[in-house]
């Protein structure tokens, strides 16, 4: 009972948290958010460029993967407005989803430790 009332905590704290996606192909972006919201997480994914207020929509940044073969240096730069908080930011050589998946489920299981 305790330990189901720790994960239902945990689920609750997670779901509370965005992971960013910048870059990447937004063809794509529905393939990247299952596998985000898959760990508990909401996503926000910015293809192009960072519109302006998306810090205050985006809640509590728990990660931040950014998808170096596709992304444009000036959306890398409105980045740096949004790495607060301490969340870690996690470079991608891909944008498959593959890829993505790796970094989420090596996220998670750092969280839980």
């Amino acid at each position: 009972m305790k330990t189901e009332k720790r994960s239902q905590a945990v689920d609750r704290k997670r779901a509370e948290q965005t992971v960013l996606v910048i870059g990447g192909s937004g063809g794509m972006s529905s393939r990247y958010r299952d596998v985000v919201e898959k760990h508990g997480w909401s996503m926000r994914h910015y293809e192009n460029r960072v519109p302006p207020g998306a810090r205050h929509g985006a809640g509590r940044i728990a990660l931040i993967i950014i998808m170096v073969t596709m992304v444009s240096h000036a959306l890398r730069d409105q980045m740096q407005s949004l790495a607060v908080d301490g969340a870690p930011v996690i470079y991608l050589r891909s944008a498959s989803v593959s890829a993505l998946k790796a970094a989420i489920e090596q996220q998670a299981e750092q969280k839980a430790a």
